[in-house]
């Protein structure tokens, strides 16, 4: 077998984790979210849920149909994420939108700092998934780059268990989050240890991860840059 071959099969091996992630997204969307009326939350909250929880069944179940050798099915549910993939990315923007034009004085300013995770969130999924387009080829790079798509995921889950478990924390979550996205990159690096082309690749999907993350987790989004980036979208009649 094609050594591509042999390294994308490897990341079968994923499905599992990515059936994980969408179950704890179920339970930590749950009270803020699944529980509630729908008329509770806004069309654009539900716009972007649906679409999310789309992809994920869709990481969930690709791998699958290779594995059974559906590789048609494959390609067509392939086809239509290029239809889906802009959509995510849209409905963040409008969400991010929405959010910020109607958050009140007392809570504009760490909307400003939501508005970072969101449009950061939503630029690492688009470069992702464009590079993962880019590479529909290369098997191995493929698989590797749609898996990254999840590591987009992890903080707005993971974040909204730890508060439900502590709503009222005495340090910045986003370091936990993002170092589990981190962690879960690093080991993707190391099983890619004997794979070069896959472990650069990933390397460098590492290293924009770190980027995004800095200015969350050392107060960046407060300086005048942000605030006035904030201030022009906020003005920017999406939604």
């Amino acid at each position: 077998m094609h050594v591509d071959r042999v390294q994308a099969v490897k990341y079968q091996a994923a499905t599992p984790y990515l059936v994980v992630l969408f179950l704890v997204a179920l339970l930590a969307f749950w009270p803020t979210y699944l529980s509630l009326s729908p008329s509770a939350s806004s069309a654009y909250t539900h716009l972007h849920a649906l679409t999310a929880a789309i992809w994920m069944l869709i990481l969930v179940v690709q791998p699958v149909l290779i594995k059974s050798r559906r590789v048609a099915l494959h390609r067509t549910i392939g086809k239509a994420t290029y239809f889906l993939a802009p959509l995510i990315v849209v409905s963040i923007l409008l969400l991010a939108n929405n959010r910020i034009r109607i958050a009140p004085a007392d809570a504009y300013a760490i909307q400003t700092y939501i508005l970072y995770l969101q449009l950061s969130l939503a630029l690492l999924f688009a470069g992702l998934y464009a590079l993962a387009v880019w590479f529909r080829r290369n098997t191995a790079l493929h698989a590797r780059l749609m898996v990254c798509t999840s590591l987009t995921l992890i903080d707005p889950v993971v974040i909204r268990l730890m508060f439900w478990a502590q709503p009222s924390p005495s340090w910045n979550y986003q370091w936990a989050t993002f170092g589990l996205a981190d962690l879960a990159l690093l080991g993707m690096i190391w099983l890619d240890r004997h794979y070069p082309p896959g472990r650069s690749l990933l390397l460098w999907v590492l290293a924009a991860l770190l980027v995004t993350q800095v200015p969350a987790l050392f107060g960046l989004t407060d300086g005048p840059a942000w605030q006035s980036f904030a201030r022009w979208f906020a003005s920017v009649p999406l939604t």
